[in-house]
């Protein structure tokens, strides 16, 4: 399909209230540029204020990437249990892995013997190598590299480790829910969760801008500092973010849905 048959039929979709679902393996450059142009096609015919086009698009994106990359890092992290199966000579590893990863306990438990640099490090290398071989530059990748890209590409299909993007425009809400089937480890929502409250208190002290400063800097995995400007959002739509960005985590995979209010997005809101 045609980009502008394609966001044509997406608009249609939404103004018609009917859901719109994508399936989604990257965030390539055209992707985003075509969610851009939906949502502000969506917001004319709506009559809602394009101002919050960016916002939203950000928003959006951010958490889709962050589905995408714990996807790839819970694959890295099955990996790293691997190793530390085969370190104890220990037969039947995928059967005991599958109990491992499904199991809350164990699998946080796993989570304790796996330095969380080495998930960073694995999962930083393998997007640079997705983002070079989308725009081009798979003939500069040497052998090893693209195996390590195919072998990580066959691992997340294996697993069914999909992202999905759900956009319900409900006439009151409109409602974005990104789901992948993977788990969240418990130190990643904690330290999600504190990254938010951080900022949360910064910006009722009135220096919501001081969390992106070097000396408050996380410099641990997952700063979270895109989450927080998703976070802003809602903040200048003068909603608690608390309340319109719910992330939930499963046995089976992780959840995360934005409300936006009609109310807050019309030109002209009432008072």
């Amino acid at each position: 399909m045609s980009q502008p048959a394609f966001v044509e039929k997406t608009v249609s979709r939404l103004t018609q209230r009917r859901p719109v679902r994508f399936q989604i393996n990257a965030l390539t450059k055209q992707g985003r540029k075509q969610l851009q142009q939906v949502l502000t096609e969506f917001f004319e015919k709506e009559n809602l204020n394009k101002l919050h086009v960016l916002a939203i698009h950000y928003a959006i994106v951010e958490v889709v990437f962050n589905a995408l990359k714990a996807n790839l890092k819970f694959v890295a992290f099955r990996e790293e249990i691997k190793k530390h199966l085969h370190r104890f000579k220990i037969t039947e590893i995928e059967d005991l892995l599958q109990v491992i990863v499904e199991e809350r306990t164990l699998r946080e438990f796993a989570a304790t013997r796996i330095v969380p640099d080495v998930l960073k490090k694995q999962v930083q290398k393998i997007f640079d190598l997705e983002e070079k071989y989308r725009t081009g530059m798979g003939q500069k990748l040497s052998d090893d590299q693209v195996e390590l890209l195919k072998r990580f590409r066959l691992l997340i299909r294996a697993i069914d480790a999909d992202v999905k993007l759900e956009i319900v425009n409900d006439g009151d809400d409109i409602r974005i829910a990104v789901t992948n089937k993977v788990p969240m480890l418990q130190r990643d929502l904690e330290r999600i969760d504190q990254s938010r409250r951080r900022h949360a208190e910064l910006y009722r002290e009135g220096r919501a801008g001081d969390f992106f400063s070097y000396d408050n800097m996380d410099t641990t995995e997952s700063a979270g500092f895109g989450i927080a400007m998703v976070d802003q959002g809602f903040y200048k739509l003068n909603l608690d973010p608390f309340k319109q960005m719910r992330i939930e985590t499963r046995n089976r995979e992780t959840l995360v849905t934005l409300m936006y209010p009609r109310q807050a997005l019309l030109l002209n809101p009432t008072p």
